[in-house]
């Protein structure tokens, strides 16, 4: 879906002027050697075409591309029989220029085959001479849901770049994102992201709303960049207050970063790569933050994170414990350490890596047969469902010491048979917040083990295999009754809310509840 951008007052453009941000519409370049046709062409659109706006005009293909290379349109509409360069080799060579540029092949040729090789390179649809007023107003309103999907699908492929740092040309910034100024924030729900398992794809969702693009490298995590224009007369913290209030699940804890001051196009990049280095910078299990990144003097202090050396230190004293037999007296070091470190409010990067050495010597001294791949897992699961350092201890550390006796007596559950119990309760209760630990809790096992669970039988984690029986269901209600409204379905499958039912929908099918309903 679009942007629904608010009108800004910019005033149609002259050739040869700078072109000003248009949030309002999409530019067109009208090509035709016949003057009656340019000026037919431009009255229909200039009066039942509001989301068009006409930037140039051209009597053949090379003027036409001088003005598509100073206004970078969206549309050209173009003639193909014209003098020194015709309109199919006008698609051809802007098409190497600009290779999103969009056509509407317009031709006294009644023989649609005399184009149909122009399709293929950008070409959205194809109108005969003479024009036709309800004829091309069809075809502009087809262009222009096309042109929106584009817009779309371009300007989500910029934010997944931009999320997983990597580099996007300003120009493509500017184009699809034509405002001045934004504001930037980034809203993320209990822990990091999974980051270390092997063979996983990374889990990437996105939408966009009708004023703020919103994603996320996982379901717990938003973007937010909003153009100035468009935040009206609250603050930026109000906003993502009311956010956080609406989608925040109870027991859970939120990292809120934000740039209250507004930035330009050119420092956007900038501005998503600092979000999420301070996210990782900053982020605490069991903590909540609220941080405005103009105002992060006082957030200094954090980048003294401690070393390693402390966990070498303290492995060599637990191997001095477990070389004499006190394993006891391993996990109580560790447990003191651990609190110590919840007190301390020491960041989350530092703790999986503390976590991870210690993990491996306690493997080692219990001569653990469990595979690396199911360490790995066992270890993002306790890191991504932990809402509290007691939390963490006990699905990262307790299964090793003194619930070692209660796992083993959980693998005589572990069949086809009882796993099916789970998974009915999911299908019968999906109505209710099913949290993991809920669930945990239910059939009397830890939450790590809950998870080797769904990843030995469904090879997906909890949150995944939910998140698929719930937009299941959601495609079958609206099958069954188009009538339905959007928010009745998301309480059906178990969203309170339902803008995050909106996004994870999308996520799950590429269409929006809307779309889908029609």
């Amino acid at each position: 879906m679009l942007l629904q951008y608010a009108e800004t007052g910019v005033q149609n453009t002259k050739r040869g002027e700078k072109m000003e941000p248009n949030t309002n519409s999409y530019k067109v370049v009208v090509v035709d050697d016949e003057t009656t046709a340019v000026k037919a062409i431009c009255r229909v659109i200039e009066k039942h075409c509001p989301k068009f706006e006409i930037v140039g005009t051209a009597r053949n293909g090379k003027e036409a591309l001088e003005i598509i290379s100073e206004m970078h349109p969206d549309l050209v509409l173009t003639d193909v029989d014209m003098p020194l360069i015709n309109g199919l080799e006008l698609v051809q060579k802007s098409g190497e220029r600009m290779p999103d540029l969009c056509f509407v092949i317009i031709s006294g040729y009644q023989d649609f085959e005399h184009v149909r090789d122009a399709f293929c390179g950008g070409v959205l649809n194809y109108l005969t001479k003479p024009i036709v007023p309800s004829q091309m107003l069809g075809t502009m309103k087809n262009v222009e849901e096309k042109l929106k999907q584009k817009y779309y699908d371009k300007q989500i492929s910029i934010l997944r770049k931009l999320c997983i740092g990597e580099t996007v040309a300003l120009e493509e910034i500017e184009t699809y994102f034509p405002y001045r100024e934004f504001y930037a924030a980034l809203l993320r729900e209990n822990g990091l992201p999974r980051r270390y398992s092997p063979a996983k794809e990374p889990e990437l969702y996105g939408t966009i709303g009708e004023a703020y693009m919103v994603y996320g490298r996982d379901y717990m995590e938003e973007l937010f960049l909003i153009p100035r224009e468009l935040l009206g007369e609250q603050s930026l913290l109000e906003y993502m207050t009311k956010v956080e209030q609406r989608q925040k699940t109870e027991g859970s804890y939120t990292t809120i970063l934000y740039y209250g001051e507004a930035f330009s196009a050119s420092e956007i990049f900038e501005k998503i790569r600092n979000l999420y280095y301070w996210l990782n910078t900053l982020s605490s299990v069991g903590v909540s933050l609220v941080a405005d990144l103009d105002k992060k003097q006082h957030l200094e202090e954090r980048l003294l994170i401690p070393g390693m050396e402390e966990i070498s230190n303290l492995l060599k004293e637990m191997e001095q414990y477990a070389h004499t037999g006190r394993y006891e007296q391993v996990q109580k070091r560790i447990a003191e350490a651990f609190a110590r470190w919840g007190e301390e409010k020491r960041p989350q990067i530092w703790l999986e890596q503390a976590s991870r050495r210690i993990l491996n010597f306690i493997r080692m001294m219990n001569k653990s047969e469990e595979s690396l791949i199911e360490s790995e897992y066992q270890f993002e699961d306790a890191f991504y469902y932990s809402t509290s350092m007691e939390m963490l201890w006990e699905n990262l550390y307790a299964p090793y010491f003194h619930l070692q006796e209660k796992e083993k007596e959980n693998y005589k559950v572990d069949s086809p048979e009882f796993f099916e119990n789970i998974t009915r309760y999911l299908n019968e209760h999906i109505t209710e917040q099913l949290s993991l630990q809920a669930i945990s809790d239910l059939f009397a096992i830890s939450q790590a083990y809950m998870s080797k669970l769904f990843r030995k039988y469904t090879k997906e984690s909890y949150n995944q295999y939910l998140t698929g029986i719930r937009m299941e269901r959601a495609k079958q209600l609206m099958e069954a009754n188009r009538e339905f409204f959007v928010k009745d379905i998301a309480e059906m499958v178990g969203y309170r809310d339902q803008f995050y039912f909106s996004r994870i929908f999308r996520a799950y099918t590429g269409k929006s509840p809307a779309e889908y309903l029609k």
